[in-house]
């Protein structure tokens, strides 16, 4: 009995440090690699968005002029991707800068956003030669949206789980969870704009993003306290 009882004792005690090392792998306070990581991920996505952006190799009997022209819609969509992506990384490193520590979920879902950001080139591509048809449009409009809206599940998670710091009030955590859903609202709401009334259409409402995100800054600072 005494040795059934010792090995039972061992097991336990063994289950319990396993535990305890799966906590210490998978629970930690530092982001530096997470975050050294996602920008990484985002640097080289904002790069490879200019690749698709070449140089005209035969200008021909036109000129310069109108060859550059040829090219102007796929610099202008790189233009777009570039910007879409940088506020993308802006709004992470700030967020980031909120969480504090980190559980494997949380690190899923970083990995998923990244991987979303990660894929935007091929759209871009998509879009910069193709963007009359609305096809290419939707699956630019539902690439970006993903972005926006696995940042925002990460916003969320983080404050479910008591990662993000102390300072941050629930009166804050709402206003950047609402920040963030502007975006993704917009680019998701242009889908059916762009299947109903044409590509051109769809992309013209990506401009409301903008007023709305300054409405959004208005509201929130003339809802301060006094």
């Amino acid at each position: 009995m005494p040795l059934i009882h010792n090995l039972l004792m061992s097991v336990h005690e063994s289950e319990s440090v396993v535990q305890r090392y799966r906590r210490l792998l998978t629970d930690g306070g530092s982001l530096e690699r997470t975050n050294a990581f996602s920008d990484a991920i985002f640097a080289i996505a904002m790069t490879l968005l200019v690749l698709d952006v070449r140089v005209p190799e035969k200008v021909g009997e036109r000129g310069l002029g109108p060859a550059l022209l040829d090219v102007l819609p796929g610099y202008l969509t790189f233009v777009l991707s570039f910007v879409v992506i940088g506020m993308v990384w802006r709004s992470h490193h700030r967020k980031f800068r909120a969480i504090r520590g980190y559980d494997q979920r949380l690190l899923r879902l970083n990995l998923l956003l990244l991987l979303f950001v990660a894929s935007l080139p091929f759209p871009t591509a998509l879009l910069g030669r193709y963007g009359d048809d609305p096809l290419a449009a939707v699956i630019y409009a539902a690439s970006v949206a993903l972005v926006g809206l696995s940042l925002t599940a990460i916003w969320v998670y983080a404050w479910r789980r008591g990662l993000i710091d102390e300072q941050i009030t629930p009166r804050v955590f709402r206003y950047v969870m609402v920040s963030s859903l502007i975006n993704p609202a917009v680019f998701l709401l242009s889908i059916p704009v762009s299947l109903l009334a044409g590509a051109t259409w769809g992309e013209l409402f990506w401009i409301l993003a903008l007023p709305f995100g300054l409405v959004t800054s208005a509201l929130s600072r003339k809802d301060r306290p006094a």
